[in-house]
C-alpha cells in the first residue's frame, strides 16, 4: 500500500473517509492523494442551452479550500502530515474522473465515504456506486458514522472460491497492520460431507495464529445479509474485506435476497472491496 487516492467533496459527510485514510497513513507509510473533483463549473454540451463568454474555472481557489479542509482534519486528529498531495479538477463525469485520476497517479487504493442508510444510491451516492462496479483498483468504503480507531482486526466473508488467491491479498493487507483475520463462510449445506471436507481442508491449510475460520449454516429464516450484519456488529472488526464480481456491484451481491429499501446496511465498519477474479 504505497498510494491511496482519497476523494472528498469538501462536505461534512466526506470527513470520515479522510480521517480513515489519515489513520491508515499513521500506521503504515503510504502517500495520500487528496482529490476534489467539481462539476459545478462544467458546461454540459448536451444541455440544450447556449452560453457565451463563460470564464474558465479557476482551480486555485478550490485548491486552497481543499488544502484548508485537509489541514484542519490533520489538526483535529493530532496526526502530522507526511507524504500528501492535493489534486483539484473540474469534470462533468465525476465517477470517471476519480477512476482516471487513480490510474494516473498509480494509486493502490481509492478511499470514498458513504452517505447513510437506505437504497444503494442513497447509501453510497450514484458516483460511489459506479466507482465500486468499474474501478480497476481496490476501494475503501467508509461509512458516514465511522469513528476513527487503529486497524487491528479484519472480517473476511468468503464464498471459498478462488480462496488461495483471495486470502493471499487479505494476508498481504493485514500484514501491514499486524491484524488478525477472521474468515466467515455462510452456506446452506455445511453439514454435507463433501462440503465439510472442503472447508476442513481449507481451514487445515491456512489457519494460523493470525487467521481463524468460522463456518456457519444458513437457514431460510435468516439471510446471508442478516448473518453477516450480526457478525459484524458482534465481533466489531476494524474493517471488512470483500471480493466483488465484475458484472455486479458488491452491494447488489450482498443484498440480493434483501429488500434494501426496508433494511439498508446498518454498520459503522469500513469495507475494503476488491474485484473478484
Amino acid at each position: 500500500m504505497k498510494k491511496i487516492l482519497v476523494t472528498t467533496d469538501l462536505s461534512i459527510n466526506s470527513k470520515t473517509a479522510l480521517r480513515f485514510a489519515i489513520q491508515l497513513a499513521s500506521q503504515t507509510p503510504c502517500e495520500l492523494f487528496f482529490y476534489h473533483v467539481d462539476s459545478a463549473y462544467i458546461i454540459d454540451p448536451f444541455a440544450g442551452a447556449t452560453f457565451v463568454d463563460i470564464p474558465a474555472a479557476d482551480t486555485k481557489i478550490q485548491q486552497k479550500e481543499l488544502v484548508k479542509f485537509v489541514n484542519t482534519l490533520y489538526r483535529q486528529t493530532g496526526k502530522i502530515p507526511e507524504k500528501i498531495n492535493f489534486i483539484v479538477e473540474n469534470r462533468l463525469d465525476i465517477s470517471t474522473a476519480i477512476i482516471e485520476c487513480a490510474v494516473k497517479v498509480k494509486a493502490d487504493y481509492i478511499c470514498i465515504g458513504t452517505r447513510g442508510g437506505g437504497l444503494i444510491n442513497k447509501l453510497l451516492g450514484s458516483h460511489a456506486s459506479r466507482i465500486l462496479s468499474e474501478s480497476p483498483v481496490p476501494i475503501f468504503v467508509v461509512p458516514r458514522h465511522y469513528r476513527v480507531k487503529p486497524l487491528k482486526s479484519i472480517l473476511y466473508p468468503s464464498d471459498v472460491e478462488n480462496f488461495s488467491h483471495e486470502i493471499h491479498l487479505v494476508k498481504k493487507f493485514g500484514a501491514l497492520f499486524d491484524a488478525e483475520i477472521s474468515v466467515y463462510h455462510y452456506d446452506y449445506f455445511t453439514n454435507e460431507q463433501e462440503i465439510k471436507n472442503k472447508l476442513h481442508d481449507i481451514e487445515h491449510k491456512f489457519q494460523n495464529d493470525k487467521i481463524s475460520f468460522n463456518f456457519k449454516k444458513l437457514s431460510p429464516e435468516k439471510s446471508l445479509f442478516r448473518n453477516l450484519q450480526i457478525d459484524i456488529i458482534s465481533t466489531k472488526p476494524s474493517i471488512v474485506v470483500m471480493f466483488a464480481k465484475e458484472d455486479r456491484t458488491w452491494f447488489e451481491q450482498l443484498l440480493q435476497s434483501v429488500k434494501t429499501a426496508e433494511k439498508g446496511f446498518d454498520t459503522r465498519t469500513p469495507m475494503l472491496v476488491y474485484r473478484k477474479e
